[in-house]
């Protein structure tokens, strides 16, 4: 290929993505809150941990997923190109430092904390795999020299993350559905040897059950990450982005770093969320409050509760356990709205004063495989037969 040819091949490709950008640019001017709580000491962000630009097989310029990010209310994003696959390296170069640096002026700009990052692709791309495809797959973050990960076995280039402080994840691991999540060799031997910390429970619009007991088992992080490639739809435009949820101390990324290193972290897509009890009890407290304070009933009519949702996170309630007097169908509180709860009194409800608990499942809310967010709702009411 002659110098002009190859001038005028990176001329294209960095005007396509330039284009990219200022389209996206056009559809991220305006940012749509996406309120979740804080917890009693603790600062909620929203993050995406694994973002591709140019600099590897992504169609966008690094820019690109700040203005989306900004745009659908995030905190926190990471870029992370291929430190082994880089297409279109004759055109945007080989330094996989300039995504963040380039993107590191407009994340200050609009208040997102942007991190360093990285993917290690095991086998890389072209080459004959003795694993299953997408299984050895890992991103480092907090990476300052990513070209130091380039080793050809997978163990090495884990071993010179960990050289670099940084905080590895597992990707995927059952891969864009076609691949059941399986805890291989390789993977076990690079935990064991303490080479990863967390793990994509949800990856894209794939949440994997056969993978979520090794959360506990093993002691992952959770994540759930995008794994964008391509301009991100807004919100309400396309299917769910997957959001992970950090609890941290501090709203920067020494505060990202502590959290994600002592497992303070959720898993959000749709409706669902995933995580620990105390983080998930934590936000549920948080986020709603009832109205009125006490309750007052006749026989045979409905008592109306309102309950009103601060976040952007619905909670769907299904009643375990009442007297059998007052019952309660499933309901959805809203998000980011007020709910009608009705609780039915039946007829030979007892005259008085009762200071009813309820106990509910919040069925969208995943504390352990199998088992839901279980909360107590205090609910005074008066029985007047009067």
């Amino acid at each position: 290929m002659t110098v002009r040819a190859r001038v005028g091949r990176r001329g294209a490709v960095i005007a396509a993505a330039l284009l990219a950008a200022r389209g996206a640019s056009a559809h991220a001017a305006e940012r749509r809150a996406l309120p979740v709580p804080d917890l009693p000491g603790l600062k909620t962000l929203k993050g995406d941990f694994h973002l591709h630009t140019v600099f590897s097989d992504g169609d966008v310029w690094p820019t690109v997923h700040v203005r989306e990010a900004w745009r659908d209310g995030l905190d926190v994003v990471a870029l992370t190109d291929h430190v082994e696959y880089q297409p279109h390296a004759a055109d945007v170069g080989t330094d996989l430092r300039r995504p963040y640096d380039l993107a590191r002026g407009l994340a200050e700009q609009l208040g997102i904390i942007l991190i360093a990052g990285v993917e290690i692709t095991r086998p890389a791309p072209g080459t004959v795999s003795p694993w299953p495809v997408g299984s050895a797959h890992f991103n480092a973050l907090f990476v300052p020299e990513p070209a130091a990960l380039a080793k050809p076995d997978l163990l090495d280039a884990l071993r010179a993350a960990r050289a670099q402080g940084a905080f590895v994840f597992w990707n995927h691991p059952g891969f864009m559905g076609t691949l059941e999540p399986r805890w291989h060799s390789h993977v076990d031997e690079a935990w064991r040897e303490g080479l990863f910390q967390g793990m994509e429970l949800v990856n894209g619009a794939d949440f994997y059950p056969a993978a979520y007991p090794w959360v506990e088992e093993k002691k992952l992080t959770i994540l759930a990450n995008s794994d964008y490639h391509v301009p991100t739809p807004p919100r309400g435009a396309g299917p769910p982005r997957p959001i992970t949820l950090v609890f941290a101390r501090s709203a920067d990324a020494e505060g990202v770093r502590e959290a994600l290193g002592a497992r303070r972290t959720a898993a959000w897509l749709g409706d669902e969320v995933w995580g620990a009890e105390e983080h998930l009890r934590g936000l549920w407290e948080g986020a709603v409050e009832m109205a009125p304070a006490r309750l007052d009933a006749r026989p045979g009519q409905a008592a109306v509760l309102r309950l009103r949702n601060r976040s952007a996170i619905p909670f769907r309630l299904r009643v375990i356990r009442s007297p059998t007097w007052a019952r309660a169908e499933p309901a959805t509180v809203a998000a980011a709205a007020t709910s009608l709860f009705d609780i039915r009194v039946a007829r030979e409800a007892p005259a008085g004063t009762h200071d009813v608990v309820l106990e509910l499942e919040v069925s969208n809310l995943n504390v352990a495989p199998g088992r839901k967010l279980v909360v107590h709702l205090p609910v005074p009411v008066t029985v007047r037969v009067q």
